[in-house]
């Protein structure tokens, strides 16, 4: 117990100036602590406790696989770089490290380093100007064990993926020096007045302030290095044979200089490949690194035209394209906007082009001379809540074009009227495949099914045909273009044409399997399961049925063969291909292919084997009473890199040979999480009030015990159970309850699955939540029926604001961005996207199956708002005023009715916030409100100030209102 003495002796003199009954509160609490520690008890988790609980992000592993990187942060602090070495099993960490690169032959790691939380925090608080803030540095470390260096101020930083040693890194913008009387100016505000104070001809006579920052090519395993100033843009060519450098010089005429230097990284020479004055922007190196394009002008006006320029073998660029070379069409250039890409075969360079722009003439009209106006047309394809969503990228919209550097010839592939191109065999492929939505754009503000016509496009020529009209099914070309595969929704099956031209085959007819999803339950025409790959030849693909894996003669000679024999169908599991080299387009025909499994009916996943030129059970090679993810094979190496996880434990990352053997954890995530009650999570079955049978998730304590009475929150969606082995991380709440919080803090939680049947999605709730409510009461005396709640957001709060009409068998509920009135929503607008809301009343989450002039009775009795009289439950609602889902109105028109009859219930509104909560201060104080309602309904405790008295308008910002008031 010495230790504990010296804790609370230091706590004790820390707080010497408190009053002294607080300090008693401290020292007593602190007593009760330490003894339950020694005990063995756990603590139930707190809200103060979200922000250390961690994360793992960014995890690689190298081709030798021999080095593996991933960072950990927690969700409030500075976060840790890790680097494992597989060979040695020695872990080192790095703090405030992240985004790690390692040099293609493993000989160095890159990554940044992130200021300070504090540190950046405080310089806020300051309001330091943004050049002063701390900034990110570069830290590189030589392998295995070599040193650390550490440059400060680094902007960004790039390492080739092959073939070199030579990586870049520019800095951040130079800070002056000063003393410490300008120091303290600027951090005061006074810098800005200063330069405003200096006389006219001192501001002229400066020099020009440059644009660019220093940029540094550096080879850290030799050590050599070469800097460059006024650097704008770089690019380290991804097989590493050169570096590209654009500078500019601004002087005195005001007109930047730009300079296009590429540097070969074999030679170490640097070769000067342009310079001109204008505007220079977008340098873009293919893959090898011995062609750059970039995009130039001498226009000095605000209007650019700009015209792209080509650099093979690091000779001088020449213009290639302009407004008038052969392919562009009349009126058109080069886009600002273009992005630029490249055919592996480097013989293509992709770019878009746009209208020219034009210059608007100058507004010379006063603010009061002026009007604004939306002038909404019938005809119109977009409503204008949703042209105004999409209008800055409708301005930045271009078009995609090609220039063949092997015949220097420009050809144009998509246009006004075919708006988007799909590229085949990266880039290399003679044909792609056009589409356009413009003539079925009207029909998305009622219907889900979103329609376009495709068009077959010659790369080579740009000659473009109709291939399919009004398709709305999954759609994809053979990785060289050869067949054009796709799903029909209106007859539910796969087909393929040749995309040359020629007949439709037919490949699945849905006798045997359905291909579809089969648990699909709106109104909407339900989608496919999707496409494993294509075999070599082409000729053969593998699509996915709920539970199998199928080929598929796209030719439509050969039946379709189940190559997994069934047992996915058979064993009630899913088999689905993981693809381990995503550099290959096809499926080897003597491939060992890799196979992540689940089982529906427990729950379990892993993973099977079995050889593509054998159809059959595939081989088990793992399964457990967890969750598997990110499964991953270094290029180099017979090994393998995953997440395993449970309920219980943090997704860590494993590494393993290719049968799972010698399986190792390499990360240990959140250690804390011993100190804390955490709980169970166990499969549950029920029969529904219609005779299905029904799944969901019960969560239980850690310290449960089943003598006891405990309360329990139901919250659901639609379906949840097979996430019975997701890990749930305490943080704080976005919209719906932490389960993980709940269950440390004495609740059970229970979430039910929810199937619908079209036109009652009110009583489908219905049927299952309040079923699956009464057989658990049924079966388990632990549950105490008179403290049980309900939480749910958005579907969930809908569901949860109509099931309160119907039953007084909930002690209290929380309804998260509820619809209230579907009849004054089915006209609205989502404001998120602009679109009409018609369309998810009729057909999809909302199931209603038809139009409000159709169905009027559905949408009347399905609406929670014309039966308010009969709620007796507490609600809590929240609904924000940013809200681009679910219309705010909607809560209001709720919470109205439901103050109007005197019935409690409280809503929630946060300022400038969408359906869920994205400020994490925001989040904080939902948490701690909604379980503050839920502990006074279903636990007892005394009401906080918040809910016994409101917080007026007055008190907003000053007083919470969190106490509890006995």
């Amino acid at each position: 117990m010495t230790g504990g003495s010296e804790l609370l002796l230091s706590f004790s003199h820390k707080q010497k100036k408190e009053r002294p009954m607080k300090r008693i509160l401290l020292i007593f609490t602190t007593l009760i602590l330490a003894v339950s520690l020694l005990q063995g008890q756990k603590k139930p988790i707190q809200h103060t406790d979200y922000d250390s609980w961690k994360s793992i992000s960014g995890s690689s592993i190298t081709d030798d696989g021999k080095w593996v990187t991933y960072g950990i942060n927690p969700q409030k602090g500075d976060g840790w770089l890790y680097l494992y070495d597989n060979a040695t099993s020695k872990l080192d960490s790095i703090e405030r490290g992240t985004g790690a690169r390692i040099s293609p032959a493993g000989r160095y790691m890159a990554y940044t380093i992130r200021p300070g939380t504090d540190e950046v925090r405080v310089a806020k608080v300051k309001k330091v100007r943004d050049d002063n803030m701390p900034k990110n540095a570069l830290g590189i470390r030589l392998l295995p064990a070599g040193n650390t260096v550490v440059v400060e101020r680094v902007r960004s930083f790039s390492v080739p993926q092959k073939d070199s040693e030579w990586m870049a890194y520019l800095l951040e913008k130079k800070l002056p020096e000063k003393s410490p009387e300008r120091d303290n100016k600027e951090a005061a505000g006074e810098q800005k007045e200063e330069q405003q104070q200096r006389p006219a001809q001192n501001q002229r006579s400066r020099e020009p302030e440059q644009k660019g920052t220093e940029l540094v090519i550096l080879n850290p395993v030799s050590g050599k290095e070469h800097r460059l100033d006024n650097v704008l843009e770089y690019d380290v060519a991804r097989d590493g044979l050169s570096i590209t450098v654009l500078q500019v010089k601004v002087d005195t005429t005001k007109i930047d200089n730009f300079t296009i230097k590429m540097f070969d990284t074999k030679k170490e020479t640097f070769t000067t490949v342009f310079e001109g004055r204008g505007t220079a922007r977008r340098i873009s190196s293919n893959n090898v690194g011995d062609q750059m394009a970039f995009m130039f002008t001498a226009d000095t006006g605000k209007v650019k035209i700009y015209d792209l320029w080509l650099s093979e073998k690091m000779a001088p660029a020449r213009k290639i394209v302009e407004s008038t070379t052969a392919g562009m069409p009349e009126g058109w250039c080069l886009s600002e906007n273009s992005s630029f890409s490249w055919s592996d075969d480097n013989t293509r360079l992709f770019f878009g082009t746009a209208q020219k722009p034009v210059e608007e003439p100058a507004d010379t009209l006063l603010a009061e001379e002026k009007f604004s106006v939306d002038v909404w047309s019938w005809h119109d394809d977009r409503l204008q809540p949703m042209q105004k969503r999409q209008l800055q990228s409708d301005q930045r919209r271009n078009y995609q074009a090609v220039y063949h550097t092997d015949k220097n010839v420009m050809i144009q592939l998509a246009d006004e009227q075919m708006t988007s191109v799909r590229l085949t065999d990266n880039g290399n492929g003679d044909m792609a495949l056009g589409s356009s939505n413009s003539k079925y754009r009207r029909e998305s503000s009622w219907s889900s099914t979103s329609f376009s016509d495709y068009y077959y496009v010659n790369v080579e020529t740009g000659e473009r045909r109709l291939l399919l009209e009004k398709n709305a099914g999954s759609i994809q070309l053979s990785p060289t273009g050869k067949h054009l595969l796709f799903w029909c929704i209106n007859d539910r099956s796969w087909k393929a044409m040749p995309s040359i031209g020629g007949d439709v085959k037919v490949l699945t007819n849905n006798d045997i399997v359905s291909f579809y999803n089969e648990l699909h339950d709106t109104p909407d025409e339900p989608r496919p399961h999707g496409i494993a790959g294509w075999l070599e030849g082409e000729r053969f693909v593998l699509v996915y049925d709920r539970h199998d894996i199928w080929m598929i003669d796209v030719e439509g000679s050969d039946k379709p063969v189940n190559i997994t024999g069934g047992a996915g169908r058979n064993n009630n599991m899913r088999f689905r291909y993981v693809n381990l080299d995503r550099e290959e387009r096809f499926i080897g025909r003597r491939e060992t292919m890799y196979l992540s499994a689940f089982n529906f009916g427990n729950k379990q996943s892993g993973f099977y084997t079995m050889a593509m030129n054998r159809t059959g059970n595939p081989s088990r090679l793992i399964m457990g009473d967890c969750s598997f993810g990110g499964l991953s094979k270094p290029k180099d190496a017979d090994r393998f890199m995953f997440t395993r996880g449970t309920y219980v434990n943090y997704p860590e990352l494993h590494v393993s040979d290719m049968k799972f053997g010698g399986i190792t954890r390499i990360s240990t995530t959140n250690p804390q999480q011993s100190e804390f009650n955490w709980g169970t999570a166990e499969l549950v079955e029920w029969t529904s009030f219609d005779r299905s049978t029904l799944q969901g998730i019960l969560y239980k304590p850690e310290n449960f015990d089943p003598a006891k009475k405990y309360p329990m929150i139901v919250y659901f969606y639609e379906r949840s159970s097979d996430g019975l082995h997701s890990y749930s991380s305490p943080a704080p709440s976005a919209s719906t309850v932490n389960r993980t919080y709940a269950v440390s803090n004495g609740y059970l939680v229970f979430v039910p699955d929810i199937p619908y049947v079209e036109g009652y999605p009110g009583q489908s709730c219905y049927n299952a939540v309040v079923s699956g409510t009464y057989a658990l009461l049924n079966r388990f005396s632990f549950i105490d029926k008179d403290r049980l709640g309900l939480d749910g957001q958005s579907w969930g709060g809908y569901q949860i604001a109509w099931l309160v009409t119907q039953t007084d068998l909930f002690a209290a509920a929380f309804s998260g961005a509820p619809v209230s009135n579907m009849v004054s929503a089915y006209g609205g607008i989502r404001w998120g996207t602009g679109m009409s809301r018609m369309f998810q009343y009729e057909n999809t989450q909302s199931r209603i199956g038809g139009t409000l002039w159709e169905k009027p009775i559905h949408f009347i009795e399905n609406s929670p708002i014309f039966f308010v009289p009969k709620i007796n439950t507490p609600l809590l609602i929240m609904h924000n005023d940013e809200d681009g889902a679910v219309p705010w109105y909607q809560g209001i028109e709720f919470f109205v009715a439901l103050r109007r009859l005197d019935k409690p219930a409280w809503m929630l509104t946060y300022n400038n916030e969408d359906h869920n909560l994205v400020r994490r201060p925001a989040r904080m104080d939902l948490s701690i409100r909604k379980m503050q309602f839920f502990d006074h309904y279903l636990k007892g405790d005394p009401m906080p100030s918040w809910m016994k008295n409101g917080v007026p308008a007055i008190q907003k910002g000053k007083d919470q209102g969190y106490e509890l008031v006995r």
